[in-house]
């Protein structure tokens, strides 16, 4: 036999060998396994919190790059909570009840709405009206036409508008002349600037200094997004 063939027979034989305890190994591992499923829970559980802390990550360098427009105006040392709404949402309905209990729990809470109608016309309208009312009477009487419409359960459109209008005594005619002359318009385009930078598709959409919640969520995890140092899902 020459020395090539005997290198060969050697070769061909420690092969053999590594691929016998390969396969050794793995039904052992497969034994291991069948006897202890809860390890595979433990690895299941520690590849999600991988994927969160990345997630978390990603949220914050996506906070970081709007944060001057998306919290102009407001003062960091106070709790901040940014939410992007559609006023027929269903969700957004069902979170609204949760946001008025933070706001109570949270009387410094600085809560910023974004206008973000993508449902449908009379969406659109309705933040429309809400942001030509907030030009011509301010900050308290936009909320509290916001907080009608969320509260209540009819469709939000123009017949809808103008009776909530009414009722709270505001000049109706007055808002949809506001709407006509794009009262509102420029808060309007910004928030969907923002909801483009910040890769927005759907609503609600909470954002604070320490997070983003996509969907609604509960009045803790909430909280939690509102000050830094806190991460969120």
């Amino acid at each position: 036999m020459s020395k090539r063939q005997a290198g060969e027979g050697f070769t061909a034989r420690a092969v053999e060998r590594t691929e016998g305890t390969d396969a050794e190994f793995d039904e052992r591992v497969r034994q291991a396994l069948l006897r202890n499923p809860e390890i595979m829970l433990e690895i299941f559980a520690l590849l999600e919190q991988k994927e969160v802390a990345s997630k978390a990550v990603k949220d914050q360098d996506l906070i970081a790059s709007v944060a001057d427009d998306l919290f102009a105006g407001l003062d960091p040392d106070k709790p901040i909570l940014v939410e992007f709404q559609d006023y027929n949402c269903g969700y957004c309905r069902k979170s609204h009840a949760t946001v008025q209990a933070l706001r109570e729990q949270m009387p410094d809470l600085q809560l910023v709405l974004m206008e973000m109608p993508i449902l449908s016309d009379g969406s659109r309208y309705t933040a429309q009206a809400a942001l030509a009312l907030k030009a011509l009477e301010g900050e308290e009487a936009y909320l509290n036409f916001a907080d009608a419409i969320m509260g209540g359960t009819a469709t939000a459109n123009v017949g809808t508008v103008l009776r909530v209008l009414t009722d709270q005594g505001h000049d109706a005619e007055a808002v949809v002349k506001a709407i006509k002359s794009g009262q509102g318009a420029d808060e309007l385009k910004k928030a969907q600037d923002l909801a483009d930078a910040l890769g927005v598709t759907g609503t609600p959409y909470f954002v604070g200094p320490s997070g983003i919640i996509r969907g609604a969520a509960s009045i803790e995890r909430l909280k939690g997004l509102t000050t830094s140092g806190e991460t969120n899902r």
